[in-house]
Protein backbone atom coordinates (compact mmCIF):
# COMPACT_ATOMS: atom_id res chain seq x y z
CA UNK A 1 0.00 0.00 0.00
CA UNK A 2 2.69 2.85 1.56
CA UNK A 3 -0.44 5.77 0.70
CA UNK A 4 -1.80 6.94 3.91
CA UNK A 5 -4.33 9.88 3.29
CA UNK A 6 -1.41 12.51 3.30
CA UNK A 7 -0.54 11.34 6.72
CA UNK A 8 3.41 10.53 7.00
CA UNK A 9 4.17 7.04 8.55
CA UNK A 10 5.32 8.75 11.63
CA UNK A 11 2.00 10.17 12.10
CA UNK A 12 -0.07 6.54 12.30
CA UNK A 13 0.18 6.14 15.68
CA UNK A 14 -1.02 8.92 17.13
CA UNK A 15 -4.00 8.81 14.32
CA UNK A 16 -4.41 5.16 15.55
CA UNK A 17 -4.69 6.39 18.97
CA UNK A 18 -7.12 8.99 18.05
CA UNK A 19 -9.59 7.01 16.08
CA UNK A 20 -9.29 4.26 18.71
CA UNK A 21 -10.75 6.93 21.28
CA UNK A 22 -13.00 7.95 19.10
CA UNK A 23 -14.10 4.10 18.74
CA UNK A 24 -14.08 3.49 22.40
CA UNK A 25 -16.59 6.60 22.75
CA UNK A 26 -18.87 5.55 20.17
CA UNK A 27 -18.22 1.07 21.12
CA UNK A 28 -22.24 1.02 21.65
CA UNK A 29 -23.02 2.29 18.06
CA UNK A 30 -20.16 0.16 16.88
CA UNK A 31 -20.97 -3.22 18.43
CA UNK A 32 -24.66 -2.50 17.32
CA UNK A 33 -23.66 -2.46 13.57
CA UNK A 34 -21.39 -5.63 13.94
CA UNK A 35 -20.03 -7.62 17.21
CA UNK A 36 -16.35 -7.63 15.35
CA UNK A 37 -15.55 -4.72 17.42
CA UNK A 38 -15.10 -6.33 20.78
CA UNK A 39 -12.54 -6.37 22.83
CA UNK A 40 -10.63 -8.35 21.03
CA UNK A 41 -10.56 -6.08 17.98
CA UNK A 42 -9.88 -3.42 20.23
CA UNK A 43 -6.69 -4.96 21.36
CA UNK A 44 -5.48 -5.69 17.86
CA UNK A 45 -5.78 -2.22 16.73
CA UNK A 46 -3.88 -0.99 20.14
CA UNK A 47 -1.14 -4.07 19.59
CA UNK A 48 -0.60 -2.69 15.84
CA UNK A 49 -0.57 1.28 17.07
CA UNK A 50 2.14 0.02 19.83
CA UNK A 51 4.05 -1.87 17.06
CA UNK A 52 3.88 0.94 14.13
CA UNK A 53 5.51 3.21 17.23
CA UNK A 54 8.19 1.20 17.70
CA UNK A 55 9.19 1.13 14.18
CA UNK A 56 8.60 4.77 13.70
CA UNK A 57 10.74 5.85 16.47
CA UNK A 58 13.56 3.26 16.68
CA UNK A 59 15.06 4.94 19.49
CA UNK A 60 18.48 3.45 19.59
CA UNK A 61 19.63 3.84 16.10
CA UNK A 62 17.92 7.64 16.49
CA UNK A 63 19.72 8.08 19.58
CA UNK A 64 23.03 6.80 17.84
CA UNK A 65 22.47 8.91 14.92
CA UNK A 66 22.26 11.87 17.01
CA UNK A 67 25.64 11.14 19.29
CA UNK A 68 26.99 10.73 15.33
CA UNK A 69 25.90 13.89 14.18
CA UNK A 70 27.17 15.72 17.27
CA UNK A 71 30.62 14.51 17.03
CA UNK A 72 30.62 15.04 13.27
CA UNK A 73 29.68 18.78 13.30
CA UNK A 74 32.08 19.53 16.94
CA UNK A 75 35.12 18.41 14.33
CA UNK A 76 34.30 20.21 11.64
CA UNK A 77 34.23 23.20 13.82
CA UNK A 78 37.04 21.88 15.56
CA UNK A 79 39.08 22.32 12.21
CA UNK A 80 38.45 25.37 11.18
CA UNK A 81 41.15 26.77 13.53
CA UNK A 82 43.75 24.56 11.76
CA UNK A 83 42.80 25.97 8.28
CA UNK A 84 42.74 29.59 9.82
CA UNK A 85 46.45 29.04 11.16
CA UNK A 86 47.56 27.36 7.56
CA UNK A 87 45.79 30.31 6.09
CA UNK A 88 47.92 32.64 7.93
CA UNK A 89 51.22 30.76 6.37
CA UNK A 90 50.00 30.74 2.52
CA UNK A 91 48.91 34.30 3.17
CA UNK A 92 52.39 35.62 4.40
CA UNK A 93 54.04 33.48 1.71
CA UNK A 94 51.67 34.51 -1.06
CA UNK A 95 53.88 36.44 -3.54
CA UNK A 96 56.16 33.06 -3.65
CA UNK A 97 53.79 30.79 -4.06
CA UNK A 98 53.39 28.78 -7.50
CA UNK A 99 49.61 29.10 -6.46
CA UNK A 100 47.94 32.14 -5.11
CA UNK A 101 46.02 32.32 -2.09
CA UNK A 102 42.92 33.36 -3.37
CA UNK A 103 42.91 29.57 -5.37
CA UNK A 104 44.58 27.87 -2.46
CA UNK A 105 41.23 26.36 -1.77
CA UNK A 106 41.21 26.96 2.10
CA UNK A 107 38.45 29.77 1.54
CA UNK A 108 36.24 27.14 -0.08
CA UNK A 109 37.26 24.25 2.42
CA UNK A 110 35.43 26.62 5.53
CA UNK A 111 32.68 27.15 3.89
CA UNK A 112 32.23 23.24 3.23
CA UNK A 113 32.46 22.76 6.81
CA UNK A 114 30.39 25.15 7.55
CA UNK A 115 27.49 24.30 5.46
CA UNK A 116 28.15 20.78 6.64
CA UNK A 117 28.98 19.49 3.69
CA UNK A 118 31.61 16.52 4.13
CA UNK A 119 31.51 15.45 0.35
CA UNK A 120 32.57 18.94 -1.00
CA UNK A 121 34.85 19.25 1.82
CA UNK A 122 36.66 16.28 1.32
CA UNK A 123 37.43 16.90 -1.57
CA UNK A 124 38.52 20.47 -1.42
CA UNK A 125 40.57 19.23 0.92
CA UNK A 126 42.83 16.99 -1.50
CA UNK A 127 43.68 19.99 -3.40
CA UNK A 128 44.76 21.56 0.04
CA UNK A 129 47.29 19.09 0.24
CA UNK A 130 48.32 19.33 -3.70
CA UNK A 131 48.77 23.16 -2.97
CA UNK A 132 50.74 23.03 -0.26
CA UNK A 133 53.52 19.92 -1.41
CA UNK A 134 53.45 22.47 -4.76
CA UNK A 135 54.42 25.43 -2.06
CA UNK A 136 56.22 23.06 0.61
CA UNK A 137 59.37 25.30 0.92
CA UNK A 138 57.85 28.73 0.60
CA UNK A 139 55.45 27.43 3.50
CA UNK A 140 58.40 26.33 5.45
CA UNK A 141 60.27 29.82 4.54
CA UNK A 142 57.12 31.37 6.87
CA UNK A 143 57.45 29.23 10.11
CA UNK A 144 54.81 26.25 8.66
CA UNK A 145 55.61 22.55 10.11
CA UNK A 146 54.13 19.34 7.82
CA UNK A 147 52.87 18.50 11.48
CA UNK A 148 50.26 21.13 10.71
CA UNK A 149 49.41 19.60 7.49
CA UNK A 150 49.37 15.70 8.51
CA UNK A 151 46.85 17.00 11.39
CA UNK A 152 44.67 18.31 9.63
CA UNK A 153 44.61 15.47 6.89
CA UNK A 154 43.93 13.11 9.73
CA UNK A 155 41.14 14.89 11.15
CA UNK A 156 39.78 15.37 7.59
CA UNK A 157 39.89 11.59 7.77
CA UNK A 158 38.20 11.06 10.51
CA UNK A 159 35.40 13.33 9.48
CA UNK A 160 34.97 11.42 6.43
CA UNK A 161 34.64 8.26 8.41
CA UNK A 162 32.01 9.69 10.87
CA UNK A 163 29.81 11.01 7.90
CA UNK A 164 29.94 7.56 6.20
CA UNK A 165 29.25 6.25 9.58
CA UNK A 166 26.05 8.58 10.13
CA UNK A 167 25.21 8.19 6.57
CA UNK A 168 25.12 4.08 7.37
CA UNK A 169 23.27 4.77 10.41
CA UNK A 170 20.39 6.65 8.50
CA UNK A 171 20.25 4.23 5.92
CA UNK A 172 20.05 1.54 8.30
CA UNK A 173 16.60 3.32 10.35
CA UNK A 174 15.50 3.67 6.81
CA UNK A 175 15.65 -0.06 5.64
CA UNK A 176 14.46 -0.72 9.42
CA UNK A 177 11.21 0.62 8.16
CA UNK A 178 11.20 -0.18 4.80
CA UNK A 179 11.56 -3.54 5.91
CA UNK A 180 8.55 -4.03 7.99
CA UNK A 181 5.79 -2.26 5.40
CA UNK A 182 3.36 -4.12 6.15
CA UNK A 183 2.99 -3.79 9.69
CA UNK A 184 2.50 0.20 8.52
CA UNK A 185 -0.18 -1.51 6.09
CA UNK A 186 -1.73 -3.37 8.65
CA UNK A 187 -2.46 -0.62 10.61
CA UNK A 188 -3.81 1.57 7.92
CA UNK A 189 -6.85 -1.18 7.11
CA UNK A 190 -7.50 -0.63 10.76
CA UNK A 191 -7.83 2.50 10.92
CA UNK A 192 -9.40 3.29 7.74
CA UNK A 193 -12.22 0.80 8.87
CA UNK A 194 -12.15 2.91 12.15
CA UNK A 195 -12.95 6.04 10.09
CA UNK A 196 -15.40 5.09 7.31
CA UNK A 197 -17.65 2.56 9.68
CA UNK A 198 -17.70 5.46 12.53
CA UNK A 199 -18.96 7.62 9.91
CA UNK A 200 -22.01 5.38 9.08
CA UNK A 201 -22.96 4.40 12.90
CA UNK A 202 -22.42 8.02 13.69
CA UNK A 203 -24.94 9.95 11.04
CA UNK A 204 -27.39 11.06 13.32
CA UNK A 205 -24.88 13.25 15.10
CA UNK A 206 -23.16 15.09 12.39
CA UNK A 207 -20.66 16.80 14.95
CA UNK A 208 -19.18 13.30 16.08
CA UNK A 209 -19.84 11.97 12.39
CA UNK A 210 -17.13 14.61 11.01
CA UNK A 211 -14.61 13.65 13.78
CA UNK A 212 -13.94 10.11 12.13
CA UNK A 213 -12.95 12.44 8.89
CA UNK A 214 -9.49 11.92 7.97
CA UNK A 215 -9.49 15.43 7.31
CA UNK A 216 -10.57 16.70 10.03
CA UNK A 217 -8.29 13.97 11.72
CA UNK A 218 -5.14 15.75 10.09
CA UNK A 219 -5.42 18.59 11.65
CA UNK A 220 -5.76 17.38 15.63
CA UNK A 221 -2.83 15.43 14.52
CA UNK A 222 -0.61 17.81 13.45
CA UNK A 223 -1.46 19.96 16.15
CA UNK A 224 -0.38 17.40 18.43
CA UNK A 225 2.90 17.49 16.57
CA UNK A 226 3.30 21.10 16.91
CA UNK A 227 3.44 21.41 20.81
CA UNK A 228 5.52 18.42 21.03
CA UNK A 229 9.34 19.90 21.47
CA UNK A 230 10.94 18.83 18.52
CA UNK A 231 14.24 16.76 18.37
CA UNK A 232 16.73 18.76 16.90
CA UNK A 233 19.86 17.06 15.39
CA UNK A 234 22.24 19.57 14.73
CA UNK A 235 21.13 21.59 12.17
CA UNK A 236 23.85 22.92 9.86
CA UNK A 237 25.22 26.37 10.14
CA UNK A 238 25.49 28.25 6.77
CA UNK A 239 27.71 31.20 6.50
CA UNK A 240 27.65 34.63 5.70
CA UNK A 241 29.34 34.83 1.80
CA UNK A 242 32.85 35.72 1.95
CA UNK A 243 34.57 38.45 -0.27
CA UNK A 244 36.71 36.64 -3.15
CA UNK A 245 39.65 39.30 -3.56
CA UNK A 246 42.69 38.66 -5.87
CA UNK A 247 45.36 39.85 -3.63
CA UNK A 248 44.63 38.14 -0.42
CA UNK A 249 43.86 39.81 3.27
CA UNK A 250 44.81 38.48 6.25
CA UNK A 251 41.51 36.97 7.52
CA UNK A 252 40.31 37.23 10.99
CA UNK A 253 40.66 33.88 13.05
CA UNK A 254 37.03 32.82 13.61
Amino acid sequence: MGTYFKFRREELPVVGDLLLSLLQRDRVKFEEYSPKYNDEFIASVSAQIHKVQDLTTTQSLSGEIKTITSDLYQSMDDLVPKLNRLASYVQSANKSLVIKYADFGIREAKKDLRKRNVEAYCAQQKVIEQNIAKNIDQLKAEGYKEDLGLEIKNDTKAIYEKNLLQENKIRERKEHVNNNLSEFDTLWTMMSDISRIGKIVMALDKQKADEYMFTNIIKKVRNISVKKTPVVIAPPVVSKPEKENEEPQMENVE
